[in-house]
């Protein structure tokens, strides 16, 4: 299982449908890194540039 965070202003914020979650208990978990990357591409459109190159694709801990 992988989700999509950003490190952004010192806090990590985890990705949930098309925008950030305040908890990682929230994170939308995808079962693979191209599903986690086609959800990150799809919330682009949201997000600025300088946002979206800032998230990352990291697999969750079991």
């Amino acid at each position: 299982m992988f989700i999509v965070t950003v490190n952004h202003n010192g806090e990590k914020w985890p990705l949930r449908g098309t925008i950030w979650a305040y908890s990682m208990d929230r994170a939308e978990q995808f079962p693979s890194e191209q599903a986690a990357q086609t959800a990150l591409d799809k919330a682009k459109k949201f997000m600025k540039p300088a946002i979206y190159k800032k998230a990352r694709i990291e697999p969750v801990a079991a």
